[in-house]
């Protein structure tokens, strides 16, 4: 028997047969890229263009002679709307708030009063200082959301909004109305809402609530729908009138993020009308007629309103297109050109949730989901999803020589088809441990299509054979659930790149060596990205400290500063268009981005 080692490469050996070389040893060679290595990036484009996300609050302002509406969003802008329509008016603003205090100031007997809810409801005599009114007690560690002052019965009453403090969590958080001048309950309004407000209609005052939709089963009924808007007599407690509101787009069962629970509320005038304004989670607002309880206009939104959970670069009709999907089902398709949205597709299945794509050559795209099992779609040239490839297992669908294939597990070994005839390519690939074939990668090595299987260490395998070429021990990486390694062409040989914490660890599959990582990253690597700027290779990573690097794989140094792309991104693409090498990325903002990373 003999035993082999080249270079840390530790083939496996059997008895009675002699080990299998290396494919080449060792050797000098220097790439010299035609395409230089740009000093740094442009600003990012973002997909249907500029428009608020998960608004975060809503009011009104007078600016000259007129009423504007005015929102801020979680994208970190405060906007201006023109009424009745809502149009914009002017450039957002970075930063602005729109804040509402627990606190009012009105008249009490006679004497000028602020009216303060926090852990006690307190009225103190504005010139003085002292305590104008008993004291209300309304629970340690208590949450006001809102407060507003109002005359019931000829009596000053304040209605807050909390959450009861220790007490009452968890339990709903109703409006409870206050006689201040005796400190006693003047009634309740059961319910569970996140805000209330007032409004004079027809001379009477009314309350504005936002509902939180919480099932009452000891009572046998249900609280107002979620996101809906109720309007209240004070003095009956009765609920008079209810609007849509911003109600999440799925059923409260399967929304994916608790701010669809904050839809936010302002009260204002317009003509000598009471109107009312809304917006939240689903990143539109709209204008509301107190009077008869009607929508006098809204925003339309332009992209995603839930995370962005997968995207791929497809083509269609000689045009290139972008075809994202969101958490909440909604699929939508983006020319990549224009960055403009070309259509929605709302014929999809009603179990289309978190829809993952493949982007194959030759091939419109591929569609995955998970509901009773695994199932793949297809867009036909009408937009429509059609079922493709029953029966197709668990693994990753590839582009092989051109043709897309399909790595699957078979017997507990991993197997490449052919996707179209299902026949095997190859001989069966001994891949052992959970989830065998999600950290295989089929690639190139000395002209020679091997499958390489990254986990403490690396394995190679002749695709044809089934024969294992070599083990590169001691790999180790323990990096992101989402940053699988990649592979990439460069230094005459094929790099493997793993992470590693914050940083990217390289091997040299030509001789096992490792090479200098990728270091610069402050958190923990979350994507690994490969490709070319022109014909020089790259690498482009992103990491938990909310920045993407381009790398020069000829050296491994990086290309230009970071790239910010913030804590809440979600997945990364590297594509090309006539010529130019683009970084793509969506996530949780809801939002995709590109910049271009140059080319030619």
């Amino acid at each position: 028997m003999v035993v082999l080692v080249v270079a840390g490469v530790v083939p496996r050996a059997s008895s009675g047969a002699v080990a299998p070389r290396w494919p080449y040893a060792e050797s000098l060679c220097v790439e010299r890229p035609r395409t230089a290595a740009p000093a740094g990036f442009g600003e990012a484009r973002t997909f249907g263009g500029d428009e608020h996300t998960n608004i975060t609050g809503v009011g009104f302002e007078r600016r000259g002679d007129q009423t504007v509406a005015v929102s801020t969003g979680q994208d970190g802008t405060l906007r201006a709307w023109a009424l009745p329509g809502l149009t914009p008016v002017g450039t957002p603003q970075r930063g602005g708030k729109i804040v509402r205090e627990a606190e009012d100031t009105r008249t009490l007997n006679g004497r000028m009063v602020r009216v303060v809810a926090s852990d006690e409801l307190k009225v103190v005599d504005v010139a003085t200082g002292r305590q104008a009114a008993p004291v209300v007690y309304l629970g340690e560690d208590n949450g006001v959301r809102a407060m507003v002052l109002f005359t019931l019965g000829g009596r000053l009453t304040a209605a807050v909004n909390d959450n009861g403090g220790d007490e009452n969590e968890p339990g709903p958080d109703r409006v409870t109305l206050w006689d201040l001048a005796s400190g006693r309950k003047a009634g309740r309004i059961d319910g569970d809402f996140s805000t209330v407000r007032k409004a004079t209609i027809n001379g009477r005052t009314v309350l504005l609530t936002v509902n939180l939709g919480t099932d009452r089963y000891d009572l046998g009924t249900a609280y107002p729908p979620r996101g809906t808007i109720s309007l209240w007599d004070p003095a009956t407690r009765k609920e008079i009138a209810r609007l849509p509101g911003n109600p999440p787009p799925v059923p409260a069962d399967q929304y994916t993020r608790l701010v669809y629970d904050q839809v936010h509320l302002a009260v204002g005038d317009l003509d000598g009308r009471p109107v009312a304004l809304s917006g939240g989670g689903d990143n539109a607002l709209r204008l509301w007629d107190l009077t008869t309880a009607t929508q006098l206009a809204a925003t339309t939104p332009i992209g995603h309103i839930d995370e962005i959970v997968s995207f791929t670069v497809a083509e269609r009709d000689g045009r290139g297109i972008l075809v994202s999907g969101s958490a909440d089902g909604t699929l939508m398709v983006w020319d990549l050109t224009t960055l403009q949205r070309l259509e929605v597709l709302h014929d999809r299945p009603l179990t289309l949730k978190y829809p993952l794509f493949t982007d194959i050559p030759g091939m419109e795209p591929l569609i995955t989901t998970w509901d009773s099992g695994l199932r793949y779609w297809e867009l036909d040239p009408g937009g429509k999803l059609e079922p493709v490839l029953a029966g197709l297992g668990v693994g990753p669908i590839l582009s092989f020589h051109g043709r897309p294939a399909h790595l699957g597990e078979e017997s507990g070994r991993g197997r490449l088809r052919d996707l179209a005839t299902r026949t095997p390519i190859g001989a069966p690939i001994p891949i052992t441990g959970e989830q065998p074939v999600t950290r295989a990668i089929v690639t190139r090595l000395a002209d020679q299509d091997v499958v390489i299987d990254v986990r403490n260490r690396i394995r190679i395998w002749d695709l044809y054979t089934g024969r294992r070429l070599g083990t590169i021990p001691d790999v180790r990486s323990p990096g992101h659930r989402e940053a699988r390694p990649a592979v990439a062409q460069a230094r005459c040989t094929t790099l493997v790149l793993s992470a590693a914490g914050p940083i990217v660890r390289i091997w040299d599959l030509r001789t096992g060596r490792e090479l200098p990582p990728l270091t610069g990253h402050t958190g923990t690597i979350s994507h690994i990205r490969t490709g070319l700027i022109g014909d020089r290779p790259i690498a482009v990573t992103t990491s938990e400290d909310g920045t993407a690097r381009a790398w020069n794989l000829t050296d491994t140094t990086p290309i230009g500063p970071p790239l910010t792309v913030g804590r809440r991104y979600g997945i990364i693409e590297l594509t090309h268009l006539n010529g130019r090498t683009l970084l793509i990325r969506a996530g949780r903002d809801e939002r995709i981005r590109m910049w271009d990373l140059g080319g030619r």
